[in-house]
């Protein structure tokens, strides 16, 4: 089983060569539990006779606009202690997260049944990762990702009890190597993952009452036995490629005994334009992500 949340795609980036170390009780504390913290949270479908609970509304998506721009909101600050490295797999990643009293924040509100998220994404908008850091000592929150050479955006999601809304920070890391930027891939409704085809059915729009729906399939039939992580069958995401800002997308509930075949998500884009659009699903105990480029247009 994979260490974390989940991987990129195999044919699409690789790295071997380890990079940032993390100090030794923190690494065989985190090497502990990596096994319970690798599978993706997960949602979804598209029958609304499914539905076991009203659809997610915008409102309830908390950020209001894109996130990740920015070290520091609403007085919350992210900061990585090593903002440079070496390329590798499996590698530890200290990010220090401060309240608006430049102290540890005391206490989180689990969001979709974890205190944090982080997003880590490269400029050119391959190595899609999603992973739910473990917390250490004091402002630490520790991560394992996947890094290869080039310029690297790590987005924290969470919720401070205090606050009662999500903030959404940014910071940008560095990896050493030879970076050639990849060209973002043309628009299609159509993405190829590990055996599977995953179909954007239902168009992504700006309405927050509309769905968005992904279709998975695999040698020609439905799949319809998707696992259920965290309580869902899906989970998206959203990154605009001009400036890598960031927007989440959850799935809507659905009943116990449906596993698929659609994932469906309701509270469409924050405005109109060009996205990658990360879908995560799980089967049995492997993780993928399907990977979309969209334009809205209303």
């Amino acid at each position: 089983m994979r260490p974390v949340t989940l991987w990129p795609r195999a044919d699409r980036q690789t790295a071997t060569v380890p990079m940032i170390a993390a100090p030794a009780k923190v690494a065989v504390f985190l090497i502990a539990l990596t096994a319970i913290f690798g599978v993706a949270y997960l949602t979804g479908t598209q029958s609304s006779a499914l539905l076991a609970a009203p659809p997610v509304s915008a409102h309830d998506q908390h950020l209001s606009t894109f996130g990740g721009l920015s070290a520091t909101a609403d007085g919350y600050t992210i900061r990585l202690p090593e903002s440079s490295g070496g390329p590798g797999n499996d590698q530890f990643v200290e990010l220090q997260i401060t309240g608006p009293d430049g102290r540890p924040v005391p206490d989180y509100t689990e969001t979709d049944g974890a205190p944090m998220h982080v997003i880590a994404v490269r400029q050119d908008l391959t190595g899609y990762q999603h992973v739910y850091p473990e917390q250490g000592d004091g402002a630490s929150w520790w991560a394992v990702l996947n890094l290869t050479p080039g310029p690297w955006r790590l987005i924290s999601e969470f919720r401070p009890a205090a606050l009662g809304q999500a903030v959404a920070l940014g910071a940008d890391l560095t990896i050493s190597g030879d970076y050639r930027a990849r060209p973002l891939p043309e628009v299609s409704e159509r993405d190829r993952v590990d055996g599977y085809v995953a179909t954007l059915s239902q168009p992504l729009t700006t309405s927050s009452s509309s769905p968005t729906v992904v279709t998975l399939s695999t040698k020609g039939r439905p799949v319809t036995d998707l696992t259920r992580a965290h309580g869902s069958l899906g989970h998206g995401v959203l990154i605009r490629p001009t400036d890598l800002g960031y927007w989440h997308l959850h799935a809507d509930p659905v009943d116990e005994t449906y596993r698929g075949p659609d994932i469906s998500f309701t509270g469409g884009a924050p405005e109109p334009g060009t996205y990658r659009m990360f879908t995560e699903f799980t089967r049995g105990e492997t993780s993928h992500v399907a990977e979309f480029t969209v334009v809205v247009t209303s």
